[in-house]
């Protein structure tokens, strides 16, 4: 598949990579129809976000289709919209029992998507804890309107609420 990746030095590219595979009960595969592109991609870019990881697929801004899910999986089934949610996390952590979910200890948790683990700058993405990291889009949105609720929205609101 074709996936934006990083590979460290301020070294964007379009690259051909092996498409996601489940890898824990509580993963999905999403077929992405629709990214955008986050100035945390481009703090990725510009070298000052020391944890990503050369080779990772950046973005996680994103909507799509689900096309599999791990045995785990209860809230969304194949063929569903989603919109994947910015940060993954756990839901079981000290952390995310406190709402805190950017700092969840579980390795792919927080904020993982296009950082430390492959993002949805792709054909393809995988989302672990989907119940926790995927929303189904209702009938009547579009694919833009939900791209919206990801990071852009939520952003906005957090903003406005600490002012």
């Amino acid at each position: 598949m074709r996936a934006y990746s990083y590979y460290g030095g301020g070294e964007l590219r379009l690259a051909d990579k092996p498409g996601p595979e489940i890898k824990e009960p509580g993963d999905a595969i999403v077929r992405v129809t629709l990214a955008s592109i986050c100035t945390s991609d481009l703090h990725i870019e510009h070298g000052s976000v020391p944890r990503a990881v050369p080779g990772v697929t950046i973005g996680h801004e994103m909507v799509g289709v689900v096309e599999a899910v791990g045995g785990g999986v209860t809230k969304v089934r194949p063929g569903e919209r989603v919109t994947v949610n910015v940060e993954t996390y756990c839901g079981e952590c000290f952390f995310c029992r406190h709402g805190w979910v950017n700092n969840c200890t579980d390795p792919d948790g927080g904020w993982a998507l296009g950082c430390r683990i492959d993002g949805g700058l792709a054909e393809y993405v995988r989302v672990p804890h989907a119940d926790t990291g995927l929303d189904i889009i209702p009938e009547g949105v579009t694919d833009e309107q939900a791209l919206l609720t990801g990071d852009i929205l939520a952003t906005g609101y957090w903003a406005a609420t600490i002012s």
